[in-house]
């Protein structure tokens, strides 16, 4: 039962995709995995695999008992998530006047979808995609449980981890807005090229009717500038320009995202935990140069999903964080061969420290503490990365 557990928690980690979760099993022992950050969540897809697996571990090992059974789930679940769609395609077709406003890119699709339900909120009624749901299925719930007769807007953030996942969320919604954020590197594990990636995101041009609707970025691995794109979508939906300067001052940034924490005067804490990438590891760490009096440390575990690029790119983010920080705390042992080898390619000397991924980094630092300090945590790994 408890190794049967560990694999689900697994399957559940990678998405219920089986090619990764038996990639996963090659590399690793699963009696390391533990639910430390995390706990494995029952829902009805992990209850009926174990339900269907445990009898087959008579018979064949574990792995391959919950890798044939997720299978034998995904045709059933894949059968319902499409009966799904098609009654939300259906429900939505009764609401022609609401404005359906579609969000993609590498990153900032969180911030820039909460920045713009922020300044329209007061003055029209705004339906958006909470926290991260951002694929078809998840947007399907959302619009038989929650969208009504009063929802004037509707916000998606659109997530994918191949091609045609956005294809598949703008045949569903419709949209008449469209904006991508960035496309920077992201998840090329997944995608396999950077080519692959920004077709995947270019996938909504199509569908905006209006090109004055659609939002792009200058040119690859660079931002749209947000708040002019919110403002001018807002002005789009009457909002005025007086409005929209009072909502953005009051704006609050979403959580881990470059988060300012106050501790006391003599400490600050920079959290940039949530879903680290190049451009955004380059922000926090130039925010945390402008610390320029402070005792500076970051917290980090690297980036991945980067497949043949990830050793360079972490080694590039050694290099950095050796320019700029006193004390680098290297969490896990993913990245941290590139990662020291960059801090070590720079001449000047920092303190590096190197823990297990889920070891306290606080207790750890504290003896090293020579305030007043300014402390970055750039990333957080899920626990299936050691």
């Amino acid at each position: 039962m408890k190794n049967i557990k560990k694999h689900l928690y697994l399957l559940q980690l990678e998405e219920y995709q089986n090619n990764r979760y038996l990639a996963w099993l090659k590399k690793n022992n699963i009696n390391n995995l533990k639910e430390n950050k995390n706990q494995l969540k029952w829902t009805l897809r992990v209850s009926l695999t174990w339900l269907f697996s445990l009898p087959l571990t008579i018979f064949t090992t574990t792995t391959k008992a919950v890798a044939w059974t997720n299978s034998l789930m995904e045709k059933f679940f894949n059968l319902i998530g499409a009966l799904v769609i098609l009654l939300a395609k259906i429900k939505l077709g009764f609401y022609p006047n609401t404005t359906r406003i579609i969000i993609t890119g590498s990153y900032g699709k969180t911030t820039l979808k909460e920045m713009l339900a922020w300044i329209i909120s007061p003055y029209r009624m705004v339906l958006k995609t909470p926290n991260n749901i951002n694929t078809p299925l998840g947007i399907a719930k959302m619009i038989l449980t929650k969208l009504n007769r009063q929802t004037e807007v509707f916000i998606i953030e659109a997530g994918a981890y191949q091609m045609g996942d956005i294809k598949k969320i703008c045949q569903l919604i419709k949209p008449h807005i469209g904006i991508i954020t960035i496309i920077g590197l992201m998840h090329l594990e997944r995608f396999d090229s950077f080519t692959r990636l920004k077709k995947t995101k270019q996938e909504i041009i199509p569908f905006i009717k209006e090109k004055n609707r659609l939002f792009l970025p200058p040119k690859d691995h660079h931002f749209i500038d947000f708040k002019t794109t919110v403002s001018k979508i807002a002005q789009d939906l009457g909002v005025s320009l007086a409005q929209i300067k009072q909502r953005l001052a009051s704006f609050v940034w979403p959580a881990h995202r470059l988060e300012e924490k106050i501790i006391n005067q003599q400490i600050t804490i920079l959290d940039d935990s949530y879903n680290s990438n190049p451009l955004g590891a380059q922000k926090a760490l130039k925010k945390i140069k402008s610390f320029s009096k402070r005792q500076k440390i970051i917290v980090t575990p690297g980036m991945i999903e980067f497949g043949k690029k990830q050793y360079q790119i972490n080694f590039q983010l050694g290099k950095d964080i050796g320019r700029i920080t006193d004390i680098a705390v290297i969490i896990g042992n993913t990245n941290k061969k590139a990662l020291l080898a960059g801090i070590r390619a720079n001449k000047r000397k920092i303190k590096t420290i190197t823990l297990a991924n889920g070891q306290g980094w606080l207790t750890t630092i504290r003896p090293h503490l020579k305030p007043p300090t300014a402390i970055l945590l750039e990333n957080d790994l899920p626990d299936h990365y050691f």
